[in-house]
């Protein structure tokens, strides 16, 4: 409780802003285009892993992503549409991911949802191993067929560690939080006002700037377990695997996070609250805000 009423303290101290510069961000889907958003494959030169991308036309109002068979994990890469974001963000996503003929995704492995992660100028052609470093929260279905979760992982120079826990299935809202060296990882289910938090990650970033937006990836079950060489799986686009996953994104929207905390190094690992691993959830979900 001292941890929450120190930073409502702070929060009353810091003037608030006129308006929030991470709105511009923002996208409704109400359009007909993806405007504004850079393509992950597109960006760094790999091979284009979307099966169906678009705006408006498969599902009314929302972007409609349809993955190949892919993953976030470790070393390895799947589609990813984001944004740029400097300093401190609170992202949110109302998104949902289903099958074609089914309220959940078939195989296993199909996820979608927010990710978060540094920028690491390695391109296709200057790959390297241990270069990857991100946090997502995602819904979908995990290691089990049939059983809706939401997963969320974070990856430290490409060693993933994951959590996977249940979740419903429909649309649902997902949403990060970055305050500094912390990244809360947050979802709320379609017509609850409580938040749930999935996970909290604690890390020092010196980089400012991470890329963030949405991920979708799955597999299939036509592809045999096999040894893993991200350098070549990289590079290969499965088309003929069977796949059965869609993400479908209503909005995302951009925000600058309620708690505002000093940005030196000294400051974050003395007196940023969030980074309290003992914070109560009520109390975090205080400082967050709605």
């Amino acid at each position: 409780m001292r941890a929450l009423i120190a930073c409502l303290s702070l929060l009353a101290a810091t003037p608030a802003l006129a308006q929030d510069d991470l709105t511009a961000l923002s996208d409704e889907f109400d359009g007909t285009a993806l405007t504004g958003w850079t393509r992950f494959d597109e960006a760094y030169g790999w091979p284009d892993k979307i099966r169906a991308l678009d705006v408006g036309e498969s599902t009314p109002g929302a972007l409609h992503l349809e993955p190949y068979h892919s993953a976030w994990v470790r070393d390895l890469n799947a589609p990813f549409l984001f944004r740029e974001v400097r300093g401190d963000f609170d992202v949110r996503a109302r998104v949902r991911v289903r099958g074609h003929e089914s309220d959940i995704p078939g195989g296993t492995w199909s996820l979608g949802g927010l990710m978060a992660r540094v920028p690491n100028r390695l391109s296709a052609g200057q790959w390297a191993p241990r270069a990857e470093n991100w946090h997502f929260i995602t819904t979908g279905v995990g290691h089990v067929a049939g059983e809706q979760m939401t997963e969320t992982k974070g990856t430290y120079n490409s060693y993933s560690s994951l959590k996977l826990r249940p979740f419903p299935t429909g649309w649902v809202e997902l949403r990060l939080v970055r305050v500094g060296m912390v990244l809360i990882a947050l979802a709320r289910v379609e017509g609850e006002t409580e938040w749930r938090v999935r996970d909290r990650f604690y890390r020092m970033e010196n980089n400012p700037v991470m890329q963030v937006g949405l991920i979708a990836y799955t597999t299939s079950d036509d592809v045999q377990p096999g040894p893993e060489h991200p350098e070549v799986i990289n590079r290969e686009v499965n088309r003929e695997a069977r796949t059965d996953m869609i993400l479908e994104a209503d909005w995302v929207r951009f925000s600058r996070p309620r708690p505002k905390v000093s940005a030196d190094w000294y400051g974050q690992v003395s007196a940023n609250p969030l980074a309290d691993p003992n914070l109560p959830e009520a109390d975090l979900l205080a400082i967050l805000g709605d």
